[in-house]
C-alpha cells in the first residue's frame, strides 16, 4: 500500500471527473461523488486543507466517450427540445440539489467547460508547437506514438489489445487509429460552436479536464477521481496530453469508483431503465440511507434512534473522551488504511452501542465520538440528534386514515394500515388510553 503524502504539506489538490449535464445523474453517477466525499471528508478530518475542483462538462463529450458519434449535450438537447445551455443549466442545478440532499460537500471550485474554451485552445497550441498534436481536414488530434507507454499507465492492457476484435470507426485524417480528438471542426447543424485558429468548432472531452484541473490546481497536484469507466480513455488521454504539454507529472495518485451494479450490470442512461435519488425517496428510503448503503450498510434509522435517544437521555450533553478513546482510533486507523470504510463502520457501532448504555457518562462519550465520527460519514448526526421527529406529508396521510378506519369502526383496514405503516415506513403505531402514538423502529424486516 503507497502511503497518501501531499506534494505541499498541509494540503490537498484533488480534481474530481464531474457530470456530464444532458440527463440526470443517476445513483450510480452519484455514488462517485459520494466516495470522492468521503476521500475529501477523510483527508479534512486528519486536518488536511482541500482544494477540491470539479468540473462541470456541458459540451464536447461523445456518446462513445471517444471520437464517433454525436455530443451528448446535442442529443439531450434534442430530445428535450431545448438549447444546450437550458438543458445544461437544468440538469446542473438537480444534481446540486442530489448531492445537497446527500450531504456531499461542495467543491471550492466547479468549472464549466464552455467558460474555459481559451485555455482549452492555449494548452492545444502548445502540444502543436511541441510536435504532440497536429492539424488535420476535420480538427486538431494528439500524436499518441509522441507519448511513449500511451495507455498504460494505469490500465494493464495496451489500447491495441482493448482495440483487437472491436468494431473500430475509420477516419482517414487521423495518422494513427488510437490518436483522439482535441478540437472538432463544426460540422452542419452544430448547436455549440466557437472560433479558434483551425476554425469554428468545439473541444474534445478529454483536453477540457486537462485545461481546468491544471489551472485551479498547477500542473502537477495530488489526487483526480473518476469512475472506472474513464480509465480509458478519459484518465490515459488527460495524463498523455498533459504530461506531453508540461514535462511534469501530471497526478500524483488516482482514484477510480466501481460500477454500482444493478441485477449484476453496470447502471446507464444509455441502457434506461436507471434510478434517480428521487426513486429511492419514492420508495420511501432517506437520501442519507443511501448514503450509508454506498459506505458499506444499510442501518440509518436504528442510528439515528439510538443516538435521539441517548442525547435526550444526557439532556444534550456532550463530552470528549480524556486522550484518545480505543473505538476513534480503531476508526482513524480505518480511514488511514486506504479508507477501509467498512471497518470504520464497525467502530462506529462500537460507539453507538456505548451510546446504547444506561451510563449517561459513557453516553456522553459515544455522542462525542459518533459527532466527530461524522465529520467524515457525512449523515447529520448531530441533526439527527436534536430534530423533532415528524411524519412527512406522505407518512400521514396513511396515518390519517388509518385513524379514520379506526374510529369508524373498520378494524380490518386499521390493521392493514398499521402494517403498511410499519413495511412501508417503519413506523410503528400503538393505541393507548391517551390516544394513539408512533414511533420510528425501522422498516420490516431491515
Amino acid at each position: 500500500m503507497k502511503p497518501f503524502v501531499p506534494l505541499r504539506p498541509g494540503e490537498v489538490g484533488m480534481y474530481n471527473c464531474g457530470p456530464t449535464v444532458y440527463d440526470r445523474q443517476h445513483i450510480g453517477n452519484l455514488y462517485s461523488y459520494l466516495v470522492a466525499d468521503v476521500v475529501r471528508r477523510t483527508f479534512e478530518y486528519f486536518g488536511l486543507r482541500v482544494k477540491q475542483v470539479m468540473n462541470i462538462t456541458d459540451v464536447g463529450h461523445i456518446v462513445d466517450d471517444a471520437d464517433a458519434g454525436v455530443d451528448k449535450m446535442a442529443l439531450g438537447a434534442e430530445r428535450a427540445h431545448k438549447t444546450p445551455r437550458e438543458i445544461a443549466d437544468e440538469y446542473t442545478r438537480l444534481f446540486v440539489e442530489d448531492r445537497h440532499r446527500l450531504n456531499i460537500l461542495d467543491p471550492e471550485v466547479v468549472p464549466k467547460a464552455t467558460d474555459h474554451i481559451p485555455e482549452m485552445i492555449a494548452l492545444i497550441e502548445r502540444l502543436i508547437a511541441k510536435g504532440n498534436a497536429y492539424v488535420a481536414a476535420d480538427g486538431v488530434y494528439f500524436d499518441v506514438t509522441t507519448f511513449p507507454g500511451y495507455g498504460t499507465r494505469l490500465n494493464a492492457e495496451s489500447p491495441e489489445q482493448r482495440m483487437a476484435g472491436a468494431r473500430v470507426e475509420v477516419n482517414e485524417n487521423k495518422r494513427h487509429p488510437s490518436d483522439f480528438a482535441l478540437w472538432r471542426r463544426a460540422k452542419t447543424g452544430d448547436l455549440q460552436q466557437w472560433d479558434s485558429p483551425w476554425g469554428r468548432g468545439n473541444p474534445g472531452w478529454h483536453i477540457e479536464c486537462s485545461a481546468m484541473s491544471m489551472k485551479y490546481l498547477g500542473e502537477t497536484f495530488d489526487l483526480h477521481s473518476g469512475g472506472e469507466d474513464h480509465l480509458f480513455p478519459h484518465h490515459e488521454c488527460e495524463i498523455a496530453q498533459s504530461e506531453a504539454a508540461t514535462g511534469k507529472p501530471f497526478v500524483r495518485y488516482w482514484v477510480h469508483v466501481r460500477f454500482l451494479r444493478v441485477d449484476s450490470e453496470k447502471m446507464a442512461k444509455s441502457k434506461g431503465g436507471f434510478f434517480t435519488l428521487d426513486d429511492v425517496a419514492a420508495w420511501g428510503y432517506d437520501p442519507l440511507a443511501f448514503r450509508l448503503l454506498a459506505l458499506g450498510a444499510s442501518r440509518l434509522d436504528r442510528w439515528r434512534r439510538t443516538i435521539r435517544a441517548a442525547y435526550a437521555a444526557t439532556k444534550g450533553r456532550v463530552a470528549e473522551p480524556e486522550g484518545t478513546h480505543a473505538i476513534t482510533r480503531e476508526f482513524r486507523e480505518a480511514l488511514a488504511e486506504d479508507l477501509n470504510t467498512p471497518k470504520a463502520l464497525a467502530a462506529t457501532e462500537k460507539a453507538l452501542g456505548l451510546a446504547a448504555v444506561v451510563d449517561t457518562d459513557e453516553q456522553e462519550r459515544a455522542l462525542w465520538m459518533l459527532f466527530d465520527m461524522d465529520r467524515v460519514l457525512g449523515l447529520s448526526l448531530r441533526e439527527a440528534a436534536t430534530a423533532q421527529d415528524e411524519l412527512s406529508a406522505e407518512e400521514r396521510a396513511v396515518f390519517d386514515q388509518r385513524e379514520a378506519a379506526r374510529k369508524s369502526g373498520d378494524y380490518a383496514k386499521s390493521d392493514a394500515l398499521r402494517k403498511e405503516l410499519l413495511e412501508r415506513f417503519g413506523i410503528q403505531v400503538k393505541d393507548t388510553k391517551d390516544g394513539t402514538r408512533w414511533e420510528r423502529v425501522g422498516r420490516k424486516g431491515a
